[in-house]
């Protein structure tokens, strides 16, 4: 996992695209499910696509941890 995070962090934009990336298309997920009643992501995308939020928000924290 080590090669996987250097290679995230050795370019500029690409930590906050996946992070917000990830958080907006489960946020609109949501959001056509609750209010138009139709399912914008199957289940063979919505699991990597959680997966890749929690280990984003993972070395987020790790790094936040890092500092202090």
């Amino acid at each position: 996992m080590d090669k996987l995070e250097k290679f995230i962090y050795s370019h500029k934009y690409l930590p906050p695209f996946l992070y917000f990336g990830s958080a907006g298309l489960i946020g609109f997920d949501i959001y056509s499910d609750i209010f138009k009643e139709v399912e914008f992501l199957n289940q063979y995308v919505e699991t990597p696509l959680f997966i890749l939020f929690f280990y984003m928000t993972y070395l987020g924290l790790k790094n936040l941890k890092k500092k202090k």
